[in-house]
């Protein structure tokens, strides 16, 4: 029975970091000069949820499902492995992970927090992360 309780805790902690360790899981805010385009009260909270993420925008949420490094690198062509870029996208947005600094010289964009979401019509936006 205590060796049952063991693994049950070992596993839910295995579980806990892994969802903590994803990348993109955390709480959001737009960051930057492009911050003013949205609400004062705008918060992204990104969760992992099954084979992707839950991405909740003042109460409204989408599915994010991961990129594969192709489909990223065909976006982001100029972009290299060093820079650890993770992005996962849904039907309004493309939200992404990247080493601070990196440059993206054909969207005229340099990520300063790591964290910046993407919108079809308006852009790239800098995103901060708050928890």
């Amino acid at each position: 029975m205590i060796r049952r309780a063991v693994l049950l805790a070992a596993g839910l902690c295995a579980a806990g970091v892994a969802q903590g360790a994803d990348g993109l899981s955390g709480t959001y805010q737009p960051a930057g000069e492009g911050g003013a385009a949205f609400p004062a009260d705008a918060q992204l909270i990104v969760r992992a949820e099954g084979r992707g993420w839950l991405a909740m925008f003042r109460g409204e949420g989408l599915a994010l499902l991961p990129l594969s490094a192709m489909e990223q690198h065909g976006l982001f062509p100029d972009i290299g492995p060093e820079a650890r870029l993770q992005c996962a996208y849904s039907r309004a947005f493309l939200f992404c992970r990247v080493s601070p600094g990196t440059e993206f010289p054909d969207k005229n964009f340099t990520s300063t927090t790591g964290y910046f979401t993407a919108l079809s019509d308006d852009g790239i936006f800098e995103m901060r992360r708050v928890d």
